[in-house]
Protein backbone atom coordinates (compact mmCIF):
# COMPACT_ATOMS: atom_id res chain seq x y z
CA UNK A 1 0.00 0.00 0.00
CA UNK A 2 0.65 3.64 -0.83
CA UNK A 3 0.01 6.12 1.96
CA UNK A 4 -0.53 10.13 1.67
CA UNK A 5 0.14 11.74 4.73
CA UNK A 6 -1.04 15.31 4.86
CA UNK A 7 1.17 17.82 7.68
CA UNK A 8 5.22 17.34 8.51
CA UNK A 9 4.82 18.67 12.20
CA UNK A 10 4.64 16.16 15.07
CA UNK A 11 2.12 13.37 14.02
CA UNK A 12 3.46 13.42 10.65
CA UNK A 13 6.46 12.27 10.25
CA UNK A 14 5.87 9.79 13.36
CA UNK A 15 2.97 8.07 11.38
CA UNK A 16 5.26 7.66 8.41
CA UNK A 17 7.78 5.71 10.13
CA UNK A 18 4.81 3.77 12.01
CA UNK A 19 3.70 2.57 8.75
CA UNK A 20 7.34 2.00 7.50
CA UNK A 21 7.36 -0.33 10.39
CA UNK A 22 4.33 -2.58 8.51
CA UNK A 23 5.24 -2.13 5.31
CA UNK A 24 3.04 0.68 3.89
CA UNK A 25 5.63 3.25 1.81
CA UNK A 26 4.47 7.07 3.14
CA UNK A 27 5.11 10.41 1.12
CA UNK A 28 4.42 13.23 3.41
CA UNK A 29 3.03 16.75 1.85
CA UNK A 30 3.53 19.95 3.99
CA UNK A 31 2.12 23.17 3.02
CA UNK A 32 4.84 25.09 4.29
CA UNK A 33 7.23 26.28 2.01
CA UNK A 34 9.92 24.85 3.76
CA UNK A 35 11.65 23.00 7.22
CA UNK A 36 11.66 25.74 10.09
CA UNK A 37 12.51 24.20 13.19
CA UNK A 38 13.06 27.85 14.84
CA UNK A 39 8.94 28.38 14.71
CA UNK A 40 6.71 27.31 17.29
CA UNK A 41 7.30 27.86 21.43
CA UNK A 42 7.68 24.99 23.67
CA UNK A 43 5.58 22.04 24.41
CA UNK A 44 4.91 19.29 27.27
CA UNK A 45 5.71 15.40 26.67
CA UNK A 46 4.79 13.14 29.57
CA UNK A 47 5.91 9.52 30.03
CA UNK A 48 3.23 8.27 27.55
CA UNK A 49 4.02 9.86 24.97
CA UNK A 50 7.99 9.64 25.37
CA UNK A 51 7.50 6.20 25.14
CA UNK A 52 6.22 6.28 21.88
CA UNK A 53 8.89 8.59 20.87
CA UNK A 54 11.67 6.40 21.64
CA UNK A 55 10.49 4.24 18.98
CA UNK A 56 11.24 6.82 16.51
CA UNK A 57 13.98 8.87 17.43
CA UNK A 58 16.52 8.90 20.10
CA UNK A 59 15.42 10.38 23.16
CA UNK A 60 18.66 12.04 23.94
CA UNK A 61 18.68 14.48 21.01
CA UNK A 62 14.76 15.75 21.81
CA UNK A 63 16.22 16.17 25.20
CA UNK A 64 19.03 17.67 24.68
CA UNK A 65 17.02 21.21 25.07
CA UNK A 66 14.69 20.83 27.78
CA UNK A 67 13.14 21.78 31.43
CA UNK A 68 12.17 19.58 34.25
CA UNK A 69 8.77 18.79 34.16
CA UNK A 70 8.17 19.27 38.06
CA UNK A 71 5.83 22.13 38.77
CA UNK A 72 5.15 24.55 41.49
CA UNK A 73 2.41 26.66 41.66
CA UNK A 74 2.04 30.09 43.66
CA UNK A 75 -0.49 32.52 44.13
CA UNK A 76 -0.10 36.41 43.23
CA UNK A 77 1.46 37.18 46.54
CA UNK A 78 4.10 34.26 45.77
CA UNK A 79 2.58 31.88 48.48
CA UNK A 80 3.15 28.23 47.34
CA UNK A 81 -0.24 26.50 47.14
CA UNK A 82 0.71 23.07 45.52
CA UNK A 83 3.75 20.78 44.10
CA UNK A 84 3.32 18.07 41.08
CA UNK A 85 6.22 16.16 41.77
CA UNK A 86 7.64 13.78 39.13
CA UNK A 87 10.20 12.29 40.86
CA UNK A 88 8.88 8.83 40.57
CA UNK A 89 7.44 8.75 36.99
CA UNK A 90 10.68 7.25 35.55
CA UNK A 91 10.99 4.51 37.41
CA UNK A 92 6.72 3.84 37.40
CA UNK A 93 6.52 4.53 33.45
CA UNK A 94 9.79 4.40 32.32
CA UNK A 95 10.04 8.18 31.73
CA UNK A 96 9.45 11.30 33.72
CA UNK A 97 7.68 14.65 31.64
CA UNK A 98 9.77 17.14 30.32
CA UNK A 99 9.10 20.25 28.21
CA UNK A 100 10.88 20.61 24.82
CA UNK A 101 10.89 23.13 22.09
CA UNK A 102 8.38 22.20 19.22
CA UNK A 103 11.02 22.90 16.74
CA UNK A 104 13.13 20.74 18.01
CA UNK A 105 10.91 18.08 18.19
CA UNK A 106 9.62 18.29 14.78
CA UNK A 107 12.95 18.24 13.42
CA UNK A 108 14.17 15.31 15.10
CA UNK A 109 11.56 13.13 13.49
CA UNK A 110 11.45 15.33 10.37
CA UNK A 111 14.90 13.81 10.28
CA UNK A 112 14.48 10.47 11.81
CA UNK A 113 11.59 10.18 8.58
CA UNK A 114 14.64 11.41 5.83
CA UNK A 115 17.06 8.98 7.02
CA UNK A 116 14.55 5.97 6.76
CA UNK A 117 14.04 7.09 2.87
CA UNK A 118 10.60 8.90 3.45
CA UNK A 119 10.13 11.34 0.93
CA UNK A 120 8.92 14.55 2.37
CA UNK A 121 7.44 17.46 -0.20
CA UNK A 122 6.79 21.07 0.67
CA UNK A 123 4.69 23.54 -0.45
CA UNK A 124 1.68 21.22 -1.27
CA UNK A 125 -1.59 23.28 0.22
CA UNK A 126 -4.11 20.57 0.12
CA UNK A 127 -7.34 21.95 -1.70
CA UNK A 128 -9.37 18.60 -2.71
CA UNK A 129 -9.78 15.57 -1.73
CA UNK A 130 -11.29 12.48 -4.23
CA UNK A 131 -12.48 9.45 -3.57
CA UNK A 132 -12.82 6.12 -5.55
CA UNK A 133 -12.36 2.25 -6.11
CA UNK A 134 -10.00 2.26 -3.24
CA UNK A 135 -8.06 5.41 -4.35
CA UNK A 136 -7.60 8.50 -3.00
CA UNK A 137 -6.72 11.60 -5.10
CA UNK A 138 -5.10 14.56 -3.34
CA UNK A 139 -5.05 18.08 -5.39
CA UNK A 140 -2.63 20.85 -4.49
CA UNK A 141 -3.07 24.58 -4.99
CA UNK A 142 0.64 24.19 -6.97
CA UNK A 143 -2.18 22.29 -9.38
CA UNK A 144 0.07 18.89 -8.69
CA UNK A 145 -2.15 15.88 -7.39
CA UNK A 146 -0.90 13.06 -6.06
CA UNK A 147 -2.94 9.47 -5.60
CA UNK A 148 -2.47 6.68 -2.75
CA UNK A 149 -4.26 3.89 -1.15
CA UNK A 150 -5.29 6.07 2.05
CA UNK A 151 -4.44 9.70 3.58
CA UNK A 152 -4.06 9.80 7.13
CA UNK A 153 -4.60 13.91 8.03
CA UNK A 154 -1.75 14.84 10.30
CA UNK A 155 -2.09 18.88 9.82
CA UNK A 156 -3.48 20.07 13.28
CA UNK A 157 -6.68 21.65 14.60
CA UNK A 158 -6.66 23.71 11.66
CA UNK A 159 -6.73 20.47 9.62
CA UNK A 160 -7.84 21.08 5.87
CA UNK A 161 -8.44 17.36 5.57
CA UNK A 162 -10.68 17.49 7.70
CA UNK A 163 -13.03 20.37 6.34
CA UNK A 164 -12.46 18.53 3.23
CA UNK A 165 -13.65 15.33 4.31
CA UNK A 166 -16.27 16.76 6.74
CA UNK A 167 -17.29 19.88 5.77
CA UNK A 168 -19.98 19.98 8.05
CA UNK A 169 -18.22 18.90 11.43
CA UNK A 170 -17.67 21.59 14.04
CA UNK A 171 -15.06 24.15 13.99
CA UNK A 172 -12.28 24.40 16.77
CA UNK A 173 -13.83 25.85 19.55
CA UNK A 174 -12.09 29.31 21.45
CA UNK A 175 -11.35 28.32 24.95
CA UNK A 176 -11.44 31.76 26.23
CA UNK A 177 -7.77 31.93 26.65
CA UNK A 178 -5.29 33.69 24.77
CA UNK A 179 -1.27 31.86 25.30
CA UNK A 180 2.05 33.89 24.37
CA UNK A 181 5.35 31.26 24.66
CA UNK A 182 8.95 33.27 25.13
CA UNK A 183 11.90 33.18 25.47
CA UNK A 184 14.55 34.95 27.59
CA UNK A 185 18.04 34.76 28.02
CA UNK A 186 18.18 35.92 31.77
CA UNK A 187 21.43 38.21 33.64
CA UNK A 188 19.82 37.61 37.09
CA UNK A 189 18.85 35.03 39.16
CA UNK A 190 15.71 32.25 38.48
CA UNK A 191 15.08 29.60 39.72
CA UNK A 192 15.60 26.12 37.93
CA UNK A 193 14.69 23.22 39.68
CA UNK A 194 10.45 23.14 38.50
CA UNK A 195 7.97 25.06 36.38
CA UNK A 196 6.79 27.64 38.52
CA UNK A 197 3.16 28.30 37.82
CA UNK A 198 1.66 32.05 39.46
CA UNK A 199 -1.94 32.44 39.80
CA UNK A 200 -1.06 35.99 39.32
CA UNK A 201 -3.31 38.83 39.89
CA UNK A 202 -5.04 39.67 36.29
CA UNK A 203 -3.23 36.82 34.58
CA UNK A 204 -1.79 33.14 35.05
CA UNK A 205 2.19 32.35 34.20
CA UNK A 206 4.44 29.81 33.98
CA UNK A 207 8.67 29.65 33.41
CA UNK A 208 11.45 27.00 33.66
CA UNK A 209 14.77 27.15 32.70
CA UNK A 210 16.49 25.22 30.11
CA UNK A 211 19.36 22.72 30.21
CA UNK A 212 20.83 25.32 28.23
CA UNK A 213 20.47 28.10 30.57
CA UNK A 214 17.38 29.85 28.90
CA UNK A 215 13.66 30.72 30.75
CA UNK A 216 11.00 29.12 29.29
CA UNK A 217 7.90 31.01 29.90
CA UNK A 218 4.04 31.35 28.91
CA UNK A 219 1.27 33.39 30.02
CA UNK A 220 -2.47 32.43 29.99
CA UNK A 221 -4.80 35.62 29.58
CA UNK A 222 -8.60 35.52 29.72
CA UNK A 223 -10.34 36.99 26.94
CA UNK A 224 -13.88 36.11 25.84
CA UNK A 225 -13.42 36.79 22.41
CA UNK A 226 -11.96 34.90 19.96
CA UNK A 227 -9.22 37.60 18.16
CA UNK A 228 -7.38 36.65 14.04
CA UNK A 229 -5.16 34.01 14.11
CA UNK A 230 -2.19 35.20 13.31
CA UNK A 231 2.11 35.05 14.38
CA UNK A 232 3.50 37.99 16.14
CA UNK A 233 5.92 39.72 13.72
CA UNK A 234 8.63 41.51 15.41
CA UNK A 235 6.72 44.83 14.81
CA UNK A 236 4.61 43.78 17.22
CA UNK A 237 7.10 42.35 20.04
CA UNK A 238 7.50 45.63 22.01
CA UNK A 239 3.69 46.48 22.07
CA UNK A 240 3.19 42.85 23.38
CA UNK A 241 5.76 43.31 26.23
CA UNK A 242 4.17 46.73 27.34
CA UNK A 243 0.98 44.53 27.65
CA UNK A 244 2.14 41.64 29.17
CA UNK A 245 4.41 43.73 31.71
CA UNK A 246 0.89 45.86 32.61
CA UNK A 247 -0.78 42.64 33.01
CA UNK A 248 2.08 41.37 35.58
CA UNK A 249 2.95 44.36 37.24
CA UNK A 250 1.83 43.06 40.76
CA UNK A 251 3.39 39.87 40.43
CA UNK A 252 6.15 38.22 41.80
CA UNK A 253 9.88 38.98 40.79
CA UNK A 254 10.79 37.60 38.34
CA UNK A 255 8.03 37.57 36.12
CA UNK A 256 8.12 40.93 35.01
CA UNK A 257 11.97 40.69 33.64
CA UNK A 258 11.61 37.81 32.25
CA UNK A 259 9.04 39.36 29.62
CA UNK A 260 11.01 42.69 29.26
CA UNK A 261 14.25 40.89 28.61
CA UNK A 262 12.83 38.37 26.30
CA UNK A 263 13.82 37.68 23.06
CA UNK A 264 11.10 35.90 21.41
CA UNK A 265 7.56 35.68 22.25
CA UNK A 266 4.50 34.13 20.14
CA UNK A 267 0.90 34.70 20.76
CA UNK A 268 -2.00 32.36 20.08
CA UNK A 269 -5.60 32.03 21.23
CA UNK A 270 -6.35 28.44 22.92
CA UNK A 271 -8.63 26.03 20.49
CA UNK A 272 -10.06 22.50 21.40
CA UNK A 273 -12.19 20.82 18.76
CA UNK A 274 -16.16 19.59 19.77
CA UNK A 275 -15.95 15.85 19.74
CA UNK A 276 -16.02 14.24 16.68
CA UNK A 277 -18.67 11.66 15.93
CA UNK A 278 -16.08 10.19 12.69
CA UNK A 279 -12.49 10.67 12.39
CA UNK A 280 -12.79 8.42 9.19
CA UNK A 281 -14.51 8.36 5.77
CA UNK A 282 -13.28 5.93 3.11
CA UNK A 283 -9.85 5.53 2.84
CA UNK A 284 -9.16 8.77 4.50
CA UNK A 285 -8.45 8.98 8.43
CA UNK A 286 -7.66 11.49 10.68
CA UNK A 287 -4.88 11.47 13.67
CA UNK A 288 -3.53 14.01 16.27
CA UNK A 289 -5.05 17.32 16.43
CA UNK A 290 -7.19 16.84 13.62
CA UNK A 291 -9.07 14.11 14.86
CA UNK A 292 -9.30 15.26 18.95
CA UNK A 293 -7.39 18.86 20.07
CA UNK A 294 -6.92 19.15 23.30
CA UNK A 295 -6.06 22.78 24.99
CA UNK A 296 -2.34 22.63 26.11
CA UNK A 297 -2.91 22.75 29.84
CA UNK A 298 -2.01 19.47 30.58
CA UNK A 299 0.34 19.17 28.33
CA UNK A 300 -1.07 15.87 26.27
CA UNK A 301 -1.39 16.79 22.69
CA UNK A 302 1.56 15.93 21.36
CA UNK A 303 1.66 12.33 23.20
CA UNK A 304 -2.15 11.54 22.19
CA UNK A 305 -0.86 12.09 18.49
CA UNK A 306 2.25 10.47 18.98
CA UNK A 307 -0.04 6.79 20.75
CA UNK A 308 -2.41 7.42 17.80
CA UNK A 309 0.57 7.11 15.47
CA UNK A 310 1.54 3.47 16.41
CA UNK A 311 -2.11 2.19 17.67
CA UNK A 312 -3.43 3.30 14.00
CA UNK A 313 -0.21 1.22 12.18
CA UNK A 314 -1.20 -1.81 14.75
CA UNK A 315 -4.56 -1.53 13.30
CA UNK A 316 -3.95 -1.53 9.89
CA UNK A 317 -1.61 -4.32 10.18
CA UNK A 318 -4.15 -6.60 11.75
CA UNK A 319 -7.34 -5.58 10.17
CA UNK A 320 -9.19 -7.42 7.31
CA UNK A 321 -9.29 -3.98 5.38
CA UNK A 322 -8.48 -0.49 6.04
CA UNK A 323 -12.36 0.36 6.68
CA UNK A 324 -12.10 -2.17 9.70
CA UNK A 325 -8.57 -0.82 10.75
CA UNK A 326 -9.77 3.00 10.76
CA UNK A 327 -13.38 1.87 12.59
CA UNK A 328 -10.69 -0.37 15.44
CA UNK A 329 -8.39 2.70 15.38
CA UNK A 330 -11.27 5.16 16.61
CA UNK A 331 -12.71 2.57 18.97
CA UNK A 332 -9.61 2.08 20.86
CA UNK A 333 -8.89 5.72 21.28
CA UNK A 334 -11.62 7.87 21.22
CA UNK A 335 -12.87 7.06 24.94
CA UNK A 336 -9.14 7.95 26.16
CA UNK A 337 -9.08 10.99 24.53
CA UNK A 338 -12.44 12.69 24.79
CA UNK A 339 -11.24 11.86 28.70
CA UNK A 340 -8.24 14.01 28.43
CA UNK A 341 -9.85 16.60 26.26
CA UNK A 342 -12.64 16.77 29.01
CA UNK A 343 -9.81 17.23 32.22
CA UNK A 344 -8.14 19.72 29.88
CA UNK A 345 -10.89 22.18 29.98
CA UNK A 346 -11.49 21.70 33.70
CA UNK A 347 -7.97 22.75 34.14
CA UNK A 348 -7.91 25.66 31.53
CA UNK A 349 -11.05 26.82 33.62
CA UNK A 350 -9.01 27.83 36.69
CA UNK A 351 -6.63 29.82 34.72
CA UNK A 352 -9.18 32.63 34.65
CA UNK A 353 -8.97 35.15 36.76
CA UNK A 354 -11.55 34.64 39.48
CA UNK A 355 -13.21 37.40 42.22
CA UNK A 356 -11.36 37.33 45.69
CA UNK A 357 -14.04 35.00 47.37
CA UNK A 358 -13.09 32.45 44.63
CA UNK A 359 -9.18 33.03 44.56
CA UNK A 360 -9.21 32.09 48.48
CA UNK A 361 -10.68 28.28 47.81
CA UNK A 362 -8.55 28.19 44.87
CA UNK A 363 -5.85 28.29 46.96
CA UNK A 364 -7.07 26.43 50.28
CA UNK A 365 -8.06 23.61 48.16
CA UNK A 366 -5.55 23.59 45.40
CA UNK A 367 -2.79 21.41 47.23
CA UNK A 368 -5.64 18.63 47.81
CA UNK A 369 -6.53 19.02 44.33
CA UNK A 370 -3.22 18.62 42.94
CA UNK A 371 -1.84 15.66 45.21
CA UNK A 372 -6.35 13.92 43.94
CA UNK A 373 -5.09 14.52 40.63
CA UNK A 374 -1.84 13.40 40.20
CA UNK A 375 -2.91 9.40 41.94
CA UNK A 376 -5.32 9.46 38.84
CA UNK A 377 -2.99 10.03 36.00
CA UNK A 378 -1.56 6.64 36.47
CA UNK A 379 -4.47 5.90 33.10
CA UNK A 380 -2.93 8.23 31.44
CA UNK A 381 0.77 8.05 32.13
CA UNK A 382 1.08 4.87 32.55
CA UNK A 383 -0.43 4.31 28.49
CA UNK A 384 1.33 1.46 26.50
CA UNK A 385 0.80 0.15 23.33
CA UNK A 386 1.66 -3.75 22.78
CA UNK A 387 3.35 -3.87 19.33
CA UNK A 388 3.98 -7.69 18.98
CA UNK A 389 0.23 -8.20 20.50
CA UNK A 390 -2.34 -9.20 17.08
CA UNK A 391 -5.45 -7.00 17.62
CA UNK A 392 -7.42 -9.78 15.57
Amino acid sequence: MKAIIIGCGIAGPAMALALQKIGVQAVIYEAREAADDTQGAFLGISPNGLNILREYVALEEVMADSTPGKIRFFNARNKAIGVIDNAEQASRYGSETIQVKRGLLNGSLRRAAERAGIAIEFGKRLVAIGQREGTVTVSFADGSTAEGDLLIGCDGIHSAVRRAVFPNAPEPQYTGLLSTGGFTRPDFAVPADSIRMTFGERGFFGYAVSTHGEVWWFNNIAQKTAPQRHELNQSELADLKKRLVALHRNDPEPIVPIIERAHSIEIYPIYDIPFLDQWHQGGVCLIGDAAHATAPHIGQGASLALEDTLVLAQCIRDCADLQAAFARFQSLRQARVQAIIRQARKVGDTKTVPNRFQQFFRDLLLPFFVKLEARKMDWVYGYRVDWHKKLI
